[in-house]
């Protein structure tokens, strides 16, 4: 999945108070253990309201028009996360990159572990609030099945700061007590072999019975289109859905925050 999402940008690209910043080592819990590349941002340790301490990627201009917390899948803050962060930052996008499965405590198995609801909107809310500025509206972006749901979390954990909300590969699963939660704009990036259609128009549907403002773009081709790596490499397809997500964000910057309900946006693409 990350591969998809990097190929992606290499086709497109060829604060409040209560939360303290530090600057953090790539050797900290949350980076790197060690690094063959230079990167353009910076680890720095942000605080919860409660006190938990946690790490995140910042990257991107400050005075950036928009922010972006980023939220990555199960690979974590590895090094393609970290130099998508970049690329994102090199556009003029502030970028937040956090792991938000980094410090899970739940053992109910042996599969991936993930954070309790609580500090997921904790640290989520400490991470949008490091975003958050005059006039910087704040977009939260997750894909594959984790980042995605992490993605909708986030937005739902602080709905007055986030504008925009971006599910790629994932996230139409989401359960109605999280839909209900959400008043951002959605970007639904979805494809037709791993998100089948009566799956998306059940989100479609529940999207609309809680009236929530949602764009999609359903792809009816494999992600491994977007995969430079594989034999099914498509760069058409590539810039394609780097093109969507840049006129979500341009969106995203001119919406009227005041402006509530927000327009009722659906776009179904079926490529």
């Amino acid at each position: 999945m990350l591969r998809w999402i990097t190929a992606v940008l290499l086709v497109a690209f060829v604060g409040a108070q209560a939360y303290a910043v530090t600057p953090q080592a790539h050797t900290q819990k949350g980076a790197p253990a060690a690094t063959c590349r230079a990167f353009a941002g910076a680890f720095v340790r942000l605080t919860t309201q409660n006190g938990r301490p946690f790490s995140v990627y910042f990257t991107g201009p400050p005075s950036a028009g928009l922010g972006i917390l980023l939220l990555p899948s199960a690979a974590g803050l590895d090094e393609s996360t970290l130099a998508w962060a970049d690329r994102l930052g090199a556009q003029g996008y502030s970028v937040v990159a956090v792991n938000l499965n980094d410090t899970a405590h739940s053992s109910q198995s042996n599969t991936a572990q993930v954070l309790a609801p609580s500090q997921v909107d904790t640290e989520a809310r400490a991470a949008i609030h490091f975003l958050s500025a005059p006039g910087r509206k704040v977009v939260t972006l997750g894909w594959g099945p984790d980042g995605a749901l992490q993605s909708l979390e986030a937005s739902a954990a602080d709905p007055a700061e986030v504008s925009g909300t971006v599910l790629y590969n994932g996230g139409a699963s989401a359960p109605a007590s999280l839909v209900k939660r959400l008043k951002s704009l959605v970007l639904l990036i979805a494809f037709s072999t791993t998100t089948p259609l009566p799956k998306l128009q059940a989100f479609e549907v529940r999207m609309r019975r809680y009236h929530k403002p949602l764009m999609v773009h359903y792809y009816k081709v494999d992600p491994k289109a977007a995969d430079p790596a594989g034999p099914d490499f498509d760069s058409a397809i590539a810039q394609q859905i780097w093109s969507d997500a840049q006129v979500f964000f341009h969106r995203v910057t001119r919406l009227c925050r005041r402006c509530a309900p927000y327009q009722s946006y659906l776009f179904d693409y079926h490529n």
